[in-house]
């Protein structure tokens, strides 16, 4: 059973390719195209799907789509009625892509893509709890999903059991943790649905002294459950997120060119602060309706690290599953997964990396390298490679990684990576002028799995973090030794390396950690400031050349600037 599951045209568009219940493929558009975030039809990542694995449309036997599109209408059409006559500009503006493109969904699958089978549509939410439980290891678990709006939902409380999904509660449109976060997001500066993770770190640096007036704009209730004062937003009526009365009571929005004050930074805290009351009692509240030990968290709040790294000590969980493509781009995933299990009755497979996308062979690679007159080595031995990979980390240098399948999802995994040690301080310097990135900004580590409780205040001593979706504090001891990749608020988001699930990459930090004695690197997507993370050797290329890494990595080939 062949399945393309697609998510399209709200933001990080993606597709994916299950086989009997196996995803073989899963790329987001962006990669392709080249446009962040992008939100277009995946028309590209489709066709890479399908050749990648030597198949035309026509060997597709369903296709599950990500969202109910006429159900997501109705609550455009709604909100418009209810705001009229503030909301008609977005309105007009937004209603030529909705009437062409996002109504007429079928149109595309049938005659742009030519596609002649049976088409699912799944609700947003329940796109969400798939990936988030299927893609776990639980055969029972309490589900939450949480983001800015799918049709109506906002946030939602499920319960999984085999290969069955239960919803038990939900909260809808207002009313919404993803949009109140997001909001602060835009009045920060920050681009919405971009800029949520720099107001994340931002938070380090601040007092949350704006924790009242935040209670102000937003009601919280016991079980977790919240009603916004919609007078202080205008994100249902304008394209601003926030009104003039949140204005007058935070004071002036800062300027994209503007510097960071403390004020920027004791808003972000206190976002971050009430951000993780709510989820830390919806959580408690999940547990308190399901008894169970076990937690998946699907949804773009689910991308929360920081408050991830807490619930363990806020809440009776036990086993937490975050899958790493929470957000939106997961339900490309997600739908695909929910329509196998709906067919079959069997549970699909679940997933233990995300190594899912584009690969280039050793010929392909060389001949682009020699298309740049580059020097470069070619190792005919992995070990000889990953050691004289390891001897340039150790020296300090920063190195561009590009090996194997592509990621999917907002992270770098090791396959497309910039890496550096983990020490001294200045380290860190050094790599956010390279992505010329801000410098309030953390940078994660990359641990062996077997060693993570040495350095880092985790559940477990074996603890599974795979996806970059967890912030723990750093052991006061290892500190110094790590100090790039410790924030402000001594916490370092963490991916753990094992060999099963990393190949390669697990063998070079292991290598690392037998020449100097630490058991994780810095790992930061190999990528510039406003672009996607690259998917080919031409981009790797490009980019090596226009910063100051020292080396590149492709495959088997080490590429110098000498």
């Amino acid at each position: 059973m062949k399945i393309l599951g697609i998510n399209a045209f709200y933001h990080d568009s993606a597709s994916c390719l299950l086989i009997d219940g196996e995803i073989k493929t899963a790329v987001e558009e962006e990669r392709f195209s080249r446009v962040k975030h992008d939100n277009n039809f995946p028309f590209k990542g489709i066709d890479y799907c399908l050749k990648s694995n030597n198949l035309t449309i026509n060997d597709i036997d369903y296709i599950a789509y990500y969202e109910k599109p006429l159900l997501k209408f109705e609550r455009i059409l709604e909100t418009f009625v209810a705001t009229w006559p503030f909301s008609l500009k977005p309105f007009v503006k937004g209603m030529p892509e909705w009437l062409v493109e996002k109504i007429k969904i079928e149109d595309i699958f049938r005659k742009k893509l030519g596609f002649k089978g049976k088409i699912y549509y799944f609700p947003h939410h329940l796109s969400h709890a798939s990936a988030g439980y299927f893609s776990s290891n639980f055969d029972k678990s309490a589900i939450l999903v949480i983001d800015g709006v799918g049709e109506w939902q906002t946030v939602s409380l499920w319960e999984g059991e085999k290969n069955k999904l239960y919803l038990i509660k939900s909260i809808n449109f207002p009313h919404s943790l993803g949009l109140l976060y997001s909001t602060f997001t835009s009045f920060l500066g920050f681009q919405v649905n971009e800029g949520e993770y720099k107001m994340m770190g931002l938070a380090a640096y601040g007092k949350p002294k704006y924790i009242n007036k935040i209670k102000k704009i937003i009601r919280i209730f016991e079980d977790g459950s919240f009603e916004l004062n919609l007078k202080y937003f205008s994100f249902r009526e304008s394209f601003q997120m926030f009104s003039k009365k949140f204005i007058k009571l935070f004071g002036p929005p800062r300027e994209k060119t503007e510097d960071f004050t403390q004020r920027h930074a004791d808003i972000a805290t206190s976002i971050q602060k009430i951000t993780e009351e709510i989820y830390f009692k919806i959580l408690n509240h999940l547990f308190q309706l399901t008894k169970e030990k076990n937690l998946c968290i699907s949804g773009g709040v689910g991308l929360n690290s920081l408050a991830n790294g807490k619930i363990y000590q806020n809440t009776p969980f036990k086993n937490i599953w975050v899958f790493g493509p929470a957000g939106d781009s997961g339900t490309a995933i997600g739908s695909a997964l929910c329509l196998y299990s709906f067919l079959t009755g069997k549970r699909p497979n679940a997933i233990n990396n995300l190594y899912l996308g584009s690969s280039y062979s050793e010929s392909q690679i060389e001949a682009i390298l020699k298309s740049y007159s580059l020097k470069y080595k070619k190792f005919l031995n992995e070990e000889e490679l990953i050691d004289k990979v390891v001897d340039l980390l150790a020296k300090g240098k920063i190195i561009g990684w590009f090996q194997g399948k592509m990621e999917f999802g907002p992270r770098a995994l090791g396959s497309r990576s910039i890496l550096c040690r983990p020490w001294p301080r200045k380290m860190k310097d050094k790599i956010n002028k390279i992505k010329k990135r801000e410098n309030f900004r953390p940078f994660a580590g990359s641990v062996l799995q077997e060693k993570v409780a040495e350095f880092f205040e985790v559940p477990e001593n074996n603890h599974y973090s795979p996806f970059m979706t967890f912030c723990f504090k750093v052991k006061k001891e290892k500190e110094k030794q790590i100090s790039a990749i410790v924030h402000v608020d001594k916490t370092c988001r963490i991916q753990t390396v094992n060999e099963k699930d990393n190949g390669l990459y697990y063998k070079l930090i292991k290598k690392f950690y037998e020449k100097t004695n630490i058991p994780c690197i810095l790992n930061t997507s190999f990528n510039l400031k406003g672009e996607p993370i690259v998917e080919n050797p031409k981009q790797a290329i490009e980019d090596f050349l226009k910063t100051e890494m020292d080396y590149l990595v492709m495959e088997e080939f080490l590429v110098s600037k000498d």
